[in-house]
This record gives structure tokens, sequence and C-alpha cells, in this order.
């Protein structure tokens, strides 16, 4: 059985691997950009989700843009072939602008979510984020956007409001001169607007260490009662790689990694050699190194619940099972030095 945590902001009880619905959607482009992933077959995928509530399962996180909606719909299949009180289902809106102005115009918004309950075959969110936070110029669109979406909430048509974090963040970055600053002064900027719920942040084995001086997203998020739900703890499946010995995998127009740098042969290639360590000391397979990941975030974030992609069902199992014993405090601690040998530790 899968721990369970509750998230604050959604004051629900979560499973601690939750099933991250992107990979499913399969190849998509959404204007002129690549969003989506190849190799996905629609029956395997919703062979995935079948599992994974076999597996106990309750957390489900989509978004209207996976695909174009095939996400939403596939999830769909199987909220209506389940309990709807036994899972917990997030989406998202703010990249699919349709005919609109704006992916944040008030009738564009009407129309997305109008869209996602029909796909989903629910009648409510537990939660709905603002998956971009390009709110037009001068933030045009960003009162209407939050007035629509505390009109929701208070309507119970959604449980919380979510948005992202940057992927690395230290509140104390926003006064000082790193190339973040800029960054996060907007998003404490728009954190202080919306009030959100939850928020969602990428956390994994490579992510950047703080000082005991500084406040990363999870001790912002606890100090202000609000949830979080980590991304990209398999790094998009980048930190299950064995030592490379085959060319690297060529990618479709429609697939994101065809123009994510982080999958350029020598982005692989240098991540491939950092990690070396890692697998001589913890396995070299992909179910050793998804347990490292795994635990690394969770241990970490004992509040939080961990997102997972997957195409089928092997591999949602491997996610939700591999998990065995906790890291122990002194492996932590070595994953680190390994990893993190010229970056203070938290």
């Amino acid at each position: 059985m899968l721990d369970r945590r509750v998230i604050a902001g959604l004051d629900a009880e979560v499973s601690a691997i939750g099933a991250g619905c992107w990979t499913i959607g399969g190849p998509a482009v959404n204007n002129g950009v690549p969003i989506g992933w190849d190799n996905v077959d629609p029956d395997l995928a919703y062979a995935g989700l079948v599992r994974a509530y076999e597996l106990g399962i309750t957390l489900y996180d989509t978004a209207d843009v996976y695909g174009l909606g095939r996400s939403e719909r596939l999830l769909g299949r199987l909220v209506r072939e389940v309990r709807r009180d036994y899972l917990v289902i997030s989406s998202k809106v703010g990249y699919f602008s349709g005919t609109a102005s704006h992916p944040y115009h008030p009738t564009q918004m009407r129309n997305q979510l109008a869209t996602t309950l029909d796909n989903l075959g629910t009648d409510h969110l537990d939660m709905y984020s603002f998956h971009s936070l390009d709110f037009g110029d001068n933030d045009r669109y960003l009162p209407g956007a939050i007035e629509f979406m505390c009109g929701l909430r208070d309507q119970g048509v959604i449980r919380a409001i979510g948005i992202r974090a940057p992927h690395t963040f230290a509140e104390q970055w926003a006064t000082g001169s790193r190339r973040e600053a800029a960054e996060i002064r907007r998003w404490l900027h728009l954190f202080g607007q919306i009030q959100p719920d939850v928020v969602t942040a990428r956390y994994n084995l490579i992510s950047p260490l703080y000082a005991a001086d500084e406040t990363d997203i999870f001790r912002f998020a606890r100090g202000r009662g609000v949830g979080v739900l980590i991304k990209q703890a398999l790094g998009e499946g980048l930190l299950l790689q064995s030592q490379q010995s085959d060319p690297p995998p060529q990618f479709s127009t429609s697939d994101h990694r065809s123009i994510d740098q982080a999958f350029s042969a020598a982005r692989r290639h240098n991540l491939c050699a950092r990690l070396a360590p890692i697998r001589a000391r913890f396995g070299d397979n992909p179910t050793a190194l998804a347990r490292l990941c795994l635990r690394y975030a969770l241990q970490h974030a004992p509040d939080a619940a961990v997102l997972v992609g997957f195409r089928d069902a092997a591999q949602i199992h491997t996610n939700a099972t591999c998990l065995g014993d906790p890291l122990t405090d002194d492996e932590i601690t070595e994953i680190r030095a390994l990893l993190h040998s010229n970056t203070p530790a938290s």
C-alpha cells in the first residue's frame, strides 16, 4: 500500500506518489511549439491509468494542453469507471488560446474549463492551476483570471488554486544580484496577487542545495500554509539513464525534447558522467535509480506528493512499487557529496 500524505491547501489526503499525465497525451504542438511526447499508444496509456488506480494512486495531474485534450480524455475514461470521490484530480489552464486573443481571456477561460470538465467526466476539480504566468501586456488579464478562479473556488467547482514555482528558488535571491532575481521577484509578486493554495515545484537529485539561511520553495510554502506537488523527480527520465553506449534518441517535431537542450547529446553525456558515481554506488538499472530519485524527493519534503510520468502499466508499476526502505541520513549525505561537492548544503 502506498503511503498517504495530507497536502496543505488541498486539505486532502493523497497517495505519496501521484500520476503525472503529461506524457500520456502523446505528441502535440501548440502555437508552433512542440509540447508532447513521442511513442505513446493510447491503449497502453489507459492501461497505465488503470494500473495506477489498482496500485492505490489517488492523485492525477493533467492539463488542457497535454496532447491538446488527449490526456484529459484518457483520464476521463478512468473517472467514468471508478468512484470519483476516490480520486484527487488536478488540471491546468493558460497555454491554449484557441481563437481568443489570449489564453487568460475571460471567454477562453470559461470555454477551457467547460472542455476540461467534459473531457474528465466530472463536475468539479480538486485543483485548477495557472499553467502559464504570462497574463498579457502589463498583466492585463491577471485581475480577471484571479476573480474567475476565486469564484470557482467559492462555488465549489474547484477546491484549490495552483501555480507553478520557478525551477530554482530561494526567497532571499529576489533582492540579490543573482541571475534569477528578476524571475523570483516576478513570481513573488504573482504569488501575493493570486494567493494560491498549492504550488508545483521541480525537485530532484540535481536540484541545487540551499544554504541554511536561504528559504527554498518547500520552506516558503510551509510557512504560508501552502501545499507542494513535486514534478520531474525523475528528470523526465534523464536521471534513469545508464552509461550511454547507443546513439542518442531522435525526437519528432511534436516532441518537446526536440528543442529542450537538456536532451541534447552534449548535455546528456555530461549528466551521464555526473551520475556515474551514483550508479556505481546505488545500482545501474532504472528500478534502482527510480527508487533513489523518488525516495530523495519524498524524504526532502515529507508533506509533499511526487508526480511521476508514465506511458504504460509497466512504467507506473515500477515507479509506484520501487520505493523500498527509506534512505538513511548517511545515504542522503553521500548522494549530496557525490553530486554537489561544490555546492553549499542546506
